[in-house]
């Protein structure tokens, strides 16, 4: 994806400029061979963390920062909570929009011009997520070279807001590039959350971000990531940036449950502190 944050720029730019003149869109025919963009994969948006949620070892004799008891599951508990703790911060936020985004996977596109596909659909949210109906239009606008697609998606709600620019971005035809901006809410609609993603398609390596872009905020700049490497034996990461001397490291494998976790602003020191697939603790090698 060729100078990806100046395209998207551009493109926005270009966007906003155009949506002063606002008028229904109108199906034409695509240009030869030119079919609607694929929507972007739920991996440039969430990060799947599930298997800290709930676990059927029993771990009430979590212990202390020392090892509290002959038992302890400290380490892996400390990840736990923390890791549960911040991907929920970004969930709260991001459940609605992303889901009004996923739906268009399964609704029809329709070309409007000028390298432009819209889908136009109904989105009823579920109870948790306010049982509302949302109007969505998500347009997917190829660049020039056809490489890339710019993003935008825009919903109204039933006997609400109007026309509110949820989502923009901009990613690569071949899924493994991706940079979105979450704006706040249609009451608030300044730019909130950025999402870079960088993936490989042939090793299921991928690296999800999530950076604070609120102007003059005290967070801006803190980030969440989340990684996959598969080939590592620690294969999921997770770390969080916050204030200054706040870095929280989290490291583990998937599939056999043991990992390791690097967090001075708790344990007051800058060492590993590792459980093993039982997740009790243990010394790290």
């Amino acid at each position: 994806m060729k100078n990806l944050f100046w395209i998207f720029a551009l493109l926005l730019t270009v966007g906003l400029f155009q949506s002063c003149a606002k008028e229904e869109p109108l199906q034409e025919e695509p240009p030869a061979n030119l079919k609607a963009p694929e929507i972007p994969p739920m991996a440039m948006f969430t990060m799947p963390t599930e298997s800290f949620d709930e676990t059927a070892v029993d771990t009430s004799e979590f212990g202390s920062g020392g090892g509290g008891g002959p038992v302890s599951y400290y380490n892996w508990f400390h990840s736990a909570v923390n890791l549960v703790f911040w991907n929920a911060a970004i969930r709260l936020h991001m459940a609605l929009p992303t889901a009004a985004f996923g739906a268009a996977v399964s609704q029809p596109a329709v070309y409007i011009g000028d390298l432009t596909f819209l889908w136009e659909y109904t989105y009823v949210a579920p109870p948790a997520q306010g049982n509302q109906t949302y109007h969505v239009q998500l347009t997917g606008q190829f660049t020039p070279d056809l490489e890339d697609v710019l993003w935008t998606l825009t919903v109204s709600q039933e006997g609400g807001f109007t026309d509110f620019v949820w989502y923009t971005g901009i990613s690569s035809t071949q899924q493994n590039e991706g940079m979105f901006t979450l704006n706040w809410n249609p009451d608030n609609p300044q730019s909130y959350l950025q999402l870079d993603y960088s993936g490989d398609n042939s090793t299921g390596e991928g690296t999800l971000r999530f950076t604070n872009v609120v102007t003059g905020s005290p967070d801006f700049g803190q980030y969440i990531e989340y990684r996959e490497r598969p080939a590592d034996p620690y294969d999921r990461a997770f770390d969080v940036q916050g204030d200054p001397g706040y870095f929280l490291e989290i490291q583990w494998n998937e599939d056999a449950k043991d990992g390791r976790v690097r967090h001075p602003f708790n344990f007051g020191d800058d060492q590993w502190h590792c459980w093993d697939s039982n997740l009790m603790d243990v010394e790290c090698l």
